[in-house]
């Protein structure tokens, strides 16, 4: 029987690793998949959880970015097919404004632009939406694919597609 190498993090120590270097994805991810801030936090703990129970394959992992948005990818796609069989529908626009009317934060340019494009992201379908998070975190075709398990021929489809998709909404303001 062989020592564990001690200087080895454990799989949770590694995890938390990940995770902290990837919360920024996570989060972009969060907030494209999810608008409401109360489903968007139970979504990132099934996420964490998910996440947890494979920290040991995720430690094994050959690439454990790539397998930690394949988690990251397939709780959210289960998030999304559950929210539609509850048909849970957010508010929309219009009532959100009205509620935060009178709310004193004013946002910057940026903030607004970054809020739209989450709006725009949240309208492309499922199989757009996910494709197009994973290009903005600078994962490549093959990464993708392989987090998504399709060729990255059919990437490079449904990149192409978003893109479209996405300056379509982006410019129309919808």
């Amino acid at each position: 029987m062989t020592k564990p190498d001690n200087n080895e993090p454990t799989p949770e120590q590694f995890l938390l690793q990940l995770w902290q270097q990837n919360q920024g994805a996570i989060s972009r991810t969060l907030m494209a998949s999810e608008a409401d801030a109360a489903a968007r936090q139970d979504l990132k703990q099934d996420i964490y959880v998910a996440l947890h129970q494979s920290a040991a394959r995720l430690q094994q992992a050959e690439n454990p970015r790539a397998y930690l948005f394949r988690i990251v990818h397939n709780v959210t796609v289960d998030h999304i097919a559950r929210a539609q069989r509850t048909k849970w529908q957010p508010l929309d626009e219009n009532a959100q404004a009205v509620l935060l009317q009178d709310c004193p934060s004013v946002e910057t340019g940026e903030q607004h632009q970054s809020r739209q494009l989450m709006q725009a992201i949240r309208q492309l379908s499922v199989a757009n939406r996910q494709v197009i998070l994973l290009a903005l975190e600078d994962l490549g075709a093959t990464e993708i694919a392989a987090i998504l398990q399709c060729s990255q021929g059919a990437v490079r489809v449904r990149l192409n597609r978003a893109k479209n998709e996405l300056m379509e909404l982006m410019q129309h303001g919808r």
